[in-house]
Parts: structure tokens; sequence; C-alpha cells
């Protein structure tokens, strides 16, 4: 059975790690805390076989180089174009580490534990963002987050915008593995855009709980996102009308719609 599991890392990061029943051998995604990550996998007696990374940004690749020293057999699988234009300070090329460079369409299979995913680009947090989607789930790095989505650092919102619409096209149980416990604090500005989704009353009970008692809200799942989540929900009329009052004017296309909620929640919310 493979098991798939979030590890804290840094403030509010996820390390995911995949391991096959209790077999020793792990893939792991988006590796931020090189502490943390180190520590958990020598006390559990855990080896990397396999490293997917979704976008070159500090707190997902930060604890590389030293995890391949430690482990120097180890697989490391990345976009490899460059982060940003012009570099930004959260950006960490790994580019002399990475063992598989990944592009669209790729289809990628790990033999030790026997699993396999296909890799689809993803732009609009970054230029080089990459999703992994196979084994029931997607591992969407900072694209969605649980009743959110990420900023726009070197992408546009017409890219983000094509790339959670990609996303939430993906079958509705598909887990949605993301890097970043923001989910109840998110869930503050979806009840701005829709005051009156039952689906969202639901999910704030359900996962306030559960932060109450420190456990994780994630993964999501795709179907819980498209219901609850208003950066998923562009197409949809509330959600049009809340954008629309707010920017002031008439909003024409699904991109213009997604930037002025991404704006809004940029200016008046985070």
């Amino acid at each position: 059975m493979l098991n798939t599991y979030p590890v804290n890392s840094l403030s509010d990061n996820y390390l995911w790690v995949m391991q096959r029943d209790s077999d020793p051998e792990v893939v792991i995604v988006d590796p931020g805390d090189k502490q943390k990550n180190l520590e958990f996998l020598e006390a559990n007696n855990l080896i990397p076989v396999a490293i997917l990374i979704t976008h070159q940004h500090y707190d997902h690749t930060g604890a590389i180089e030293a995890l391949v020293n430690r482990y120097p057999d180890v697989k490391i699988y990345c976009h490899d174009t460059p982060p940003s234009v012009p570099p930004l300070r959260i950006d960490l090329p790994i580019s002399d580490r990475i063992t598989h460079p990944v592009k669209d369409g790729d289809h990628i299979v790990i033999d030790e534990l026997g699993i396999e995913f296909d890799v689809t680009a993803i732009p609009g947090h970054t230029q080089d963002h990459v999703a992994y989607i196979g084994e029931g789930g997607v591992f969407v790095g900072d694209t969605i987050f649980g009743c959110g989505c990420g900023r726009l650092f070197s992408g546009t919102a017409d890219q983000m915008c094509a790339s959670l619409f990609k996303l939430s096209q993906l079958p509705a149980d598909t887990k949605m593995y993301c890097a970043h416990e923001y989910t109840v604090d998110s869930m503050g500005f979806a009840d701005w855009v829709e005051p009156d989704n039952a689906d969202l009353k639901r999910r704030e009970k359900t996962d306030t709980a559960k932060q109450e008692k420190g456990i994780p809200t994630l993964p999501s799942t795709i179907g819980l996102e498209c219901a609850t989540n208003p950066f998923l929900r562009f197409r949809e009329a509330p959600v049009i009308e809340a954008a629309e009052k707010w920017a002031g004017r008439k909003l024409t296309t699904d991109a213009e719609v997604f930037a002025t909620l991404r704006t809004w929640k940029d200016r008046e919310y985070d």
C-alpha cells in the first residue's frame, strides 16, 4: 500500500512523503527545510530515492544540497527552466543538482516504489512551476492552496488562470497535495467572495476543528476546491458578481475575474 503523508517544514510548509508499506525507500516532494528534513529521514531510517520539485523557490528546494550530500544516489526531478526573470530573493536555482529534468507532457516512473506520474506545466506562481499527477493525487506546490492560490511572482494572471482551470478538470476525487497550511486563513477571504456558499460553511467547520486539534487540513480534493475555492470558481455567477462589485466594472474574461480576485486579496485581505 502506498502511503502519502505530510511532514511539517519551516513555519507553514509541508514536505510530502510517499512510502510503500513500511519499506525504507521514500519519495519526497518539495523539501525546503534542511534540518527538519534530514532529522525526519534519519530518525525514521528512511532513504529518499527520488525528490519531486514543483518549482524552484527556496522553501521548496532549500534542503536539496544537504539531501544530495547525505544521499548521493537520490534522483532529482525538476523543471530546469530558470524560475523567474529577473531573479527574486525567493528563488534558489538548483540546475546543477537536477538529475532528471522534466517538462510538460513527460511521464515519469519511480521503480523503487512502483509509482508513476504525469508532469504538467502550471505556470503562474512562477514560470517554471509543474504539477505531478498520479497515484490518485496531484502535487500542486504553490498553485492551489486549500481555499486559495499562490501569488503571482514571475507568471501572469492569464497563465495562472489557465493553470487553475487545467487542474480543475481533474477527477473530483483527485487528492490535492499543496505545500502550505493556509486553509483556515484562506477561508476568510473565500467568505468575503461567497458568504452564502453552503459547501464553504461546512468546510469551515471541518477544517477549523482540524486546525484546533493540530491535524493537517490537507490533502484536500479537487472536487472540494471546485466547490469552495474562489480561485477555481471564477466562472461561477456569485464569484463573478463579487469580483465585478469590488472592481467597479464589468469583467468579460476568466482571467479578468481571476486577476481581480487575486488583486482584491492582495490589497485588502493578506
